[in-house]
């Protein structure tokens, strides 16, 4: 007895032409970015934080930081709110809050060299070692998270907690900042160290 032939159950063959490879490797590469996307930026891993030394809000957001970091301190993390002035503007948002003491904690306001998160995280570096902070948790915008740990984690050598505080930004305005995490990432790859 011999063996029958089979057809294949998916039809004819259709040939691979270098387009349609090309299109193929395209679509595959948009849903892994896609995919690292989300997990960086969008869903990015965070966890309540324990008790810390200070409480670090860096600069940027539309309130949301501010307000966040203000619900962990009528919580009790910590003893000091530390702020970023995100810059060395004779005048920033959060100066009507600087150096002074809230129901049950002291607000210390910084500003950094740069007005970067890199800069930040140094001057938060710095600020550590001169009040003895030896953990902190650092409040920050959802798509900001991923960076902001790798550079405050590069600079502070405590224990570190990063914060989601959400987005209150509309979908192209997140869309932009996505894009400028990425770049962000990159710059931070080419650029290791505090």
């Amino acid at each position: 007895m011999g063996m029958a032939r089979l057809a294949p159950p998916y039809g004819p063959q259709v040939p691979l032409t270098a387009g349609k490879a090309v299109t193929a490797v395209a679509l595959v590469a948009l849903l892994v970015w896609t995919a690292f996307t989300l997990r960086l930026f969008v869903w990015p891993p965070t966890a309540e934080p324990a008790r810390g030394d200070a409480v670090a809000v860096l600069a940027g957001g539309n309130g949301e930081r501010l307000d966040r970091a203000w619900g962990l301190m009528a919580s009790g993390v910590a003893p000091v709110l530390a702020l970023s002035r995100g810059s060395q503007a004779p005048t920033t948002p959060v100066d009507r809050h600087c150096d002074t003491d809230r129901a049950g904690y002291a607000v210390v306001c910084f500003s950094p060299d740069e007005a970067t998160t890199r800069g930040e995280a140094r001057r938060l570096s710095a600020l550590s070692g001169a009040r003895g902070w030896r953990s902190l948790v650092v409040v920050t915008s959802t798509f900001h998270v991923t960076r902001a740990r790798l550079l405050v984690g590069r600079c502070h050598r405590g224990d570190l907690s990063v914060v989601d505080a959400g987005t209150r930004m509309g979908p192209a305005d997140t869309a932009l900042a996505v894009l400028h995490e990425w770049g962000g990432l990159v710059h931070a790859a080419l650029h290791p160290g505090c």
